[in-house]
């Protein structure tokens, strides 16, 4: 990873009569040389990359905006699928869209020193855009199905550390950090890039979204449907259902106890669905997106127990998972006292030394060991 401050990307823009820097959700570098005044998010038209072009940007940045000789910096999350030559949109929400730079920023148009739109609203100014390296506030767990080079070369590069989930994933890459030490970049709020190629399962994901404290979770280079059930611990078999009525989907839930089923819906009547299959089929922990890309929440599922999932607000339609109600037994593993793993548990050992403790007995594999912690973990809390 590039060390804070470097430069990723300089963009030159000009000013314009008719900027106005008044929007208040968004800013942008408009590759269109004229604007109209409804153009209220416009900070500079005519936009172009000066100097090395990269494939793309990634992970935490700084974007400084400088123009007759005032200054302001914006601090946001860099969005791997823009591509330099297209306008530069920077987001305070989560939404990307293909001309989104940037996304969860801290300052909008409507934030900028006034000096500094002012100086946006002369023709003649030139418009000097500075995005660097910034430092992460928080753990994040960057799971990247392998497809889109461009993407994958900019977050490798925004990585504190990179995981290869699968035999396709090493192939492409070299180099990489072991699974034990990315463990410990995510506990230090690092960035963590794990790349597969295959569905799983995916021991080193299984583990870190085991935790307690899970960080934050994106997933990149798939679909919805396949990218809510992506952040479960749990993995299993992926059975989309479309966007049947509640009634289907609690028989799909039912019939289908092993697998990760995962439903169309709207935001608004989630509750009412989960509510169901929580009475139905017993279900305990799900993951909801938004069903459409470029939501806000379209790349970073929420995973959790059913109770909070429910009261997640998403406007439009959502993608839900649910996760599987079915056990895995172990016929010729050791016995192993749930009672005792609890009270281990509430003695505050971490759930990943107890993981490790289980994974090492003849006759358990890792996931079964992820699962059983996972589930007394939960019913503790």
């Amino acid at each position: 990873m590039s060390a804070p401050g470097a430069e990723l990307l300089r963009l030159r823009c000009r000013g314009h009569a008719e900027i106005r820097a008044t929007h208040d959700r968004t800013l942008e570098f408009a590759v269109d040389t004229d604007i109209t005044g409804r153009a209220t998010c416009v900070l500079g038209v005519a936009a172009t990359v000066v100097g090395p072009v990269p494939p793309a940007v990634a992970g935490p940045v700084r974007i400084t905006v400088s123009a007759g000789g005032h200054r302001v910096t914006v601090r946001a999350l860099a969005n791997s699928a823009w591509r330099p030559g297209d306008s530069a949109v920077v987001r305070r929400s989560g939404a990307r869209l293909p001309t989104t730079l940037a996304t969860d920023a801290d300052l909008t148009a409507r934030d900028l020193p006034r000096d500094l739109a002012l100086a946006l609203a002369d023709p003649g100014v030139e418009v000097d855009v500075v995005v660097e390296r910034d430092v992460a506030e928080v753990g994040r767990l960057v799971r990247f199905r392998a497809g889109d080079p461009a993407r994958l070369a900019a977050e490798r590069a925004a990585a504190d550390a990179v995981v290869a989930e699968d035999d396709g994933a090493r192939a492409l890459l070299s180099g990489l950090s072991r699974a034990a030490d990315a463990a410990e970049v995510l506990r230090d709020n690092g960035r963590v890039l794990a790349v597969s190629t295959s569905e799983g399962p995916h021991p080193f994901a299984a583990e870190v979204l085991s935790w307690a404290e899970r960080p934050v979770v994106e997933v990149l280079g798939l679909p919805p449907e396949l990218a809510v059930a992506a952040v479960s611990p749990r993995w299993a078999p992926v059975l989309v259902v479309g966007a049947p009525g509640r009634r289907e989907v609690v028989r799909s839930a039912g019939a289908h106890r092993a697998s990760a089923v995962v439903f169309r819906t709207p935001g608004a009547g989630l509750a009412r669905v989960l509510d169901d299959v929580v009475k139905a089929v017993g279900t305990r922990t799900a993951a909801v997106v938004g069903a459409d890309a470029g939501s806000e929440s379209a790349e970073r599922p929420v995973w959790g127990p059913v109770e909070r999932v429910r009261e997640l607000v998403v406007r439009g339609d959502v993608l839900c998972a649910l996760d599987p109600v079915a056990d895995e037994v172990v016929s010729d593993g050791p016995a192993v006292s749930e009672g005792l793993v609890t009270a281990l548990l509430a003695q505050s050992v971490s759930p990943t030394t107890i993981v490790k403790a289980l994974a090492g007995q003849p006759g358990w594999s890792r996931k079964q060991a992820y699962d059983l912690v996972l589930r007394l973990n939960q019913d503790r809390g």
